[in-house]
């Protein structure tokens, strides 16, 4: 049996600390580095708050990553309301075919722009006025829907449905100070939860 010096076993353990090649032996660097698929250059990891803010709510969701609880109950908004904007501010206002005056509202959790951000992710003033390029396609007492479609070559992407209340009181009795209508109750993607994010940037 062949003995092996103290200064031999020094060198061999400290070539093994170092990952260097011992004679005779496999390199620990070469095993190590050959076992499971090369890490690909593009990955990435984030939060779920970078990962929603990043590629935002539509996208998570599609992913199945789980919502920051500060988004959940925005629903799906990732900035809450200032609060010290009142209900009845006017953001913007339109007109219908047949005349009717409809005002956008900042508006409550009930109904508004912040009605349409926080419950339908609907913030985009062009995606909301839209479909009040027209006639109303629904007419119940005081409440007329307007129906609209996002598309792209021709080809019909989505339906969307703006909601708006043409009486001075709206719900829960609000009733405008400024004498014009209530304006936007709400508006909506038909057939999902949540709209887009992009449809907020057209």
């Amino acid at each position: 049996m062949r003995l092996i010096g103290k200064a031999t076993l020094a060198g061999i353990a400290a070539s093994c600390l170092l990952g260097l090649a011992i004679p005779g032996s496999a390199s620990a660097t070469a095993n190590h580095s050959t076992d499971g698929p090369a890490v690909p250059a593009d990955v990435q990891i984030y939060s779920n708050d970078e990962y929603v803010k990043i590629f935002g709510v539509q996208k998570a969701i599609a992913e199945g990553v789980p919502l920051p609880a500060d988004v959940l109950s925005l629903g799906g908004r990732s900035v809450p309301p200032d609060p010290s904007i009142p209900w009845y501010r006017i953001n913007w206002s339109a007109l219908d075919w047949d005349y009717n005056d409809i005002p956008t509202r900042q508006g409550t959790s009930d109904f508004g722009a912040r009605h349409a951000a926080e419950k339908h992710n609907m913030r985009g003033k062009k995606a909301i006025n839209a479909p009040y390029n027209g006639k109303a396609d629904r007419v119940r007492g005081t409440r007329a829907e307007y129906d609209g479609v996002v598309t792209s070559g021709g080809s019909v992407r989505m339906t969307i449905t703006s909601v708006a209340e043409r009486d001075d009181v709206g719900p829960g009795g609000s009733r405008t100070p400024d004498g014009r209508p209530i304006g936007t109750v709400t508006a909506f993607c038909r057939g999902q939860t949540l709209c887009p994010d992009w449809i907020n940037n057209l």
